[in-house]
């Protein structure tokens, strides 16, 4: 197995993830108070078909809440995560590294099941880790792949790797 650094641990790089999760909520959190404010201090009654500054405040609000349950929900399911150990076969949880069969890893994906696309930025100059769900296409090639697998990647032209990290 290919060593990659002792920063890329599954639970440093699930802890990061999380925080960003809690970040986001926290944002989310602030802009849904400031739009509710502005739905509570705006006249109910609008004095004409271009004031519309409540309804936009209302509309806003509304989808912030939504976006809130939504990273909220996240959150939890991120929680209850359970890391496999010594995986044999690429499975939710799992940090996959891929690259050309006799070379250095090229990409790291950790498969999660909520906040893909989401991007763990590396230390030192090292790789970046990118955040995928077993439903985006590149997760659905690594699923169930073994250390020096081939795997196709999905693309607008596909392109050969060879699964050389797998944790």
């Amino acid at each position: 197995m290919t060593a990659i650094g002792s920063s890329r641990d599954k639970t440093a790089l699930l802890a990061q993830v999380i925080a960003q999760v809690e970040a986001k909520l926290a944002e989310l959190k602030a802009g849904y108070g400031a739009a509710r404010d502005a739905v509570l201090s705006t006249p109910h009654v609008m004095k004409s078909k271009r004031e519309v500054f409540g309804q936009e405040s209302a509309y806003l609000a509304n989808a912030l809440a939504l976006n809130i349950q939504e990273r909220e929900h996240e959150l939890r399911t991120l929680r209850a995560v359970r890391l496999p150990e010594r995986p044999q076969r690429t499975a939710l949880g799992c940090l996959v590294g891929l690259g050309a069969p006799d070379g250095e890893v090229e990409a790291l994906y950790f498969i999660l099941p909520v906040c893909g696309g989401m991007e763990i930025p590396a230390e030192g100059g090292g790789l970046a880790v990118r955040v995928v769900t077993p439903a985006t296409p590149i997760a659905r090639a690594l699923l169930g792949k073994s250390l020096d697998d081939d795997v196709t990647l999905p693309g607008t032209r596909p392109r050969g790797a060879t699964v050389r990290v797998l944790r």
